[in-house]
């Protein structure tokens, strides 16, 4: 028997929120995510990270892969409840804009969430975030913002390219009913994710959530202690030899205790933030007249 389709995807974008819904979404009793947090199934998007592309195995939780089966995918859903909405999170839907199509080929009727960031700031939060895990040697926004562009999903630098979010959007907004996509503001939802997720919940017509949904914060800013120990732990030898003893989950716990800490957030050099308000400006006003909605206000970039 063919499996019932995925119900809603939240879609994007990267740095933008996507894993604080994937942990809220998660805590009510009638949404069911699989344990692979990114699927990348609907994208066509490529990895610098081998291990992604490997088959998740059965009981483990994943932040990433890149789902290349129709049976590995169906099989992520096997254990949601006939009465549950299934859903998934994968920020790559938004930058590959074929993936709309192949969506709503899938799905006319899915529901589909995306939280928009002030893309300068998304831009910067990608780059710190590659940069301390290793993907982007570049010592500078600046620097990396002046090399040649790289357009691998899992670990290139192409972070103003991420933030045009027009065409990315429009993509969906062709294909599917105004109804049936949500977008919200990261800004704004963050400051109140309670009445926001009230609201989710409202668009997915799942019952109003009892009880606090736990606010732990996910994806913060940290600074890498050790890098040259961290570098080495990062070949892929070595990569493929942990995860066969450890689990994803207890990796990312070790590696957050031996080599990050929290860290203020760090100030992009304002010239730079001026440049990029001149760069994004076309593109954030063609994208308000699409979705309807003032993000110049939300994102004091008038």
């Amino acid at each position: 028997m063919k499996a019932t389709p995925v119900d809603f995807f939240v879609i994007g974008v990267a740095r933008g929120g996507t894993t604080s819904l994937y942990n809220y979404l998660q805590q009510h009793p009638e949404v069911f995510l699989p344990g692979v947090k990114e699927c990348n199934y609907f994208s066509k998007v490529e990895s610098l990270d081998k291990e992604v592309y490997l088959d998740p195995e059965v009981g483990k939780e994943y932040h990433m892969k890149i789902i290349q089966s129709d049976v590995v995918y169906d099989e992520l859903f096997l254990e949601a409840e006939a009465s549950q909405k299934k859903g998934e999170v994968s920020p790559s839907y938004m930058w590959d804009e074929s993936t709309a199509k192949r969506i709503y080929d899938y799905h006319k009727e899915a529901k589909l969430i995306v939280t928009l960031r002030n893309p300068i700031e998304r831009a910067y939060s990608h780059y710190l975030m590659h940069y301390h895990t290793g993907y982007d040697k570049a010592t500078s926004f600046e620097e990396s913002l002046n090399s040649e562009r790289n357009g691998v999903w899992g670990g290139g630098n192409m972070y103003l390219e991420m933030g045009l979010y027009h065409s990315q959007l429009k993509a969906y907004f062709d294909l599917f009913n105004r109804d049936q996509i949500k977008v919200i503001v990261t800004e704004e939802w963050t400051r109140n994710s309670a009445k926001s997720m009230d609201d989710i919940f409202n668009f997915l017509e799942v019952s109003a959530f009892e009880g606090d949904l736990s606010e732990e914060t996910f994806n913060a800013s940290k600074q890498i202690k050790n890098k040259g120990l961290l570098d080495v732990l990062r070949s892929d030898k070595i990569k493929k030899s942990l995860s066969k003893i450890l689990p994803e989950k207890t990796r990312e716990k070790i590696k957050e205790q031996l080599f990050y800490k929290e860290v203020p957030k760090q100030e992009m050099d304002s010239e730079t933030y001026n440049r990029l308000k001149d760069y994004f400006k076309e593109d954030i006003k063609q994208t308000e007249e699409l979705i309807g909605m003032d993000l110049s206000k939300k994102w004091n970039l008038s």
